[in-house]
């Protein structure tokens, strides 16, 4: 199990049980399992053979400069992640890349997006990544 982070505690939410954590996506290691998309990257963590929106591959640091926007950071982000994403061959159909974006008010000190394997739909139960 991964410190927990002052900033969790700063962003109160549903209180950990014994099988799950709030971390900071800046603690998320490959393979971690994301409860659901957090909004200030602040992620529940659970096991996951449980149900869960995401799984965490890896991060891209978006270029320097001016904040891109969302919907341009989000393009970078996902043309970097998509293709590097080590799906399970039987997972391919059913999931596809996601991120989670730097938040613009810590641009550009921050420029960090989380590389996440997601559900086309519903959620997701066991490992899809390799």
């Amino acid at each position: 199990m991964h410190d927990t982070p002052s900033s969790a505690a700063e962003n109160p939410g549903p209180g950990p049980t014994p099988e799950t954590s709030r971390h900071h996506a800046t603690y998320l290691r490959p393979g971690d399992c994301l409860l659901d998309l957090p909004q200030d990257l602040v992620a529940t963590l659970v096991p996951c053979g449980h149900p869960h929106a995401a799984e965490y591959a890896s991060i891209f640091v978006l270029p320097e400069g001016p904040w891109p926007g969302e919907e341009e950071a989000r393009r970078q982000a996902l043309a970097w992640c998509a293709p590097r994403l080590r799906i399970k061959a039987s997972m391919r159909e059913t999931v596809e890349a996601g991120v989670l974006l730097p938040l613009e008010h810590e641009w550009p000190g921050a420029r960090t997006a989380y590389c996440l394997a997601v559900p086309r739909e519903g959620e997701l139960v066991g490992r899809v990544l390799e």
